[in-house]
């Protein structure tokens, strides 16, 4: 599955200023890497957690890189590790503050479980996220102006092994899972504190690496759009884009 791919407006504006086509080599570095690469990106939600080292380690034997979306509340618990994340190259993205929907919240109450864990993060890694998934995957308005309003895109996945369900909770089971809703340009969301899944990420790197993949970072993914923030990403009109997550 190819994911779409725009001429930021930057460089939409830069080119219609120029009398000359730029040389080939300029046009190359412009290139989105997942534009030419079968890339995937996997996610993984809640953490800092237990497993969060095992896992960082099982991402740089297979030169993976991920996006972690954090909860506040473990990265206040967890600094060091949410540095460590950061450090070996990861993307982390904001997971609001704790596990509650934020659709049962008022508007005040959400904002200050975005706002709180974006300035969290920024202050314990230095950057700011610039990715947002909301607990549950749920969603409304309020959601919607809020991570706008601190420059973030909405980032539900496109795909799940479903590790949040317990019965699911096996290590070949979730190996198999993993492998069956990998594509290329798929956000695939698990979760960092299912041991089960952190157990299945030798093998289901191994494969997918023999199959060509590159695991890349969601922004990775998603170079070459035009985003905005607040808005859905990859592009929600896709038929498995919609997911809600216990």
């Amino acid at each position: 599955m190819a994911v779409r791919r725009l001429i930021p407006l930057a460089v939409a504006c830069a080119l219609a200023t120029t009398a000359l086509p730029a040389p080939a080599h300029a046009r190359a570095a412009r290139e989105p890497f997942c534009a030419t690469h079968k890339c995937i990106a996997l996610t993984f939600d809640d953490g800092p957690g237990q497993y969060n080292q095992a896992l960082l380690k099982t991402l740089a034997k297979y030169k993976a890189k991920a996006t972690f979306f954090l909860i506040g509340s473990e990265v206040k618990k967890h600094p060091k590790l949410t540095q460590a994340i950061a450090k070996a190259g990861h993307e982390i993205g904001n997971h609001s503050w704790d596990g509650r929907y934020l659709t049962e919240l008022t508007y005040a109450e959400i904002n200050k479980k975005i706002g709180d864990t974006q300035r969290l993060i920024t202050k314990t890694t230095g950057k700011a996220p610039v990715v947002f998934r909301a607990p549950g995957g749920l969603r409304n308005g309020g959601v919607e102006e809020i991570t706008a309003k601190f420059g973030l895109v909405q980032i539900p996945g496109t795909s799940a092994t479903k590790d949040y369900i317990k019965d699911y909770r096996d290590v070949d089971l979730l190996t198999s899972r993993a492998l069956e809703v990998a594509g290329e340009g798929e956000v695939v969301l698990m979760h960092e504190t299912v041991k089960e899944t952190v157990d299945s990420m030798p093998k289901v790197l191994k494969e997918l690496t023999a199959q060509g993949y590159h695991f890349v970072t969601v922004s990775t993914l998603l170079e070459g759009e035009e985003l905005i923030p607040g808005q859905v990403y990859p592009d929600p009109t896709r038929d498995s884009m919609t997911m809600t997550v216990e």
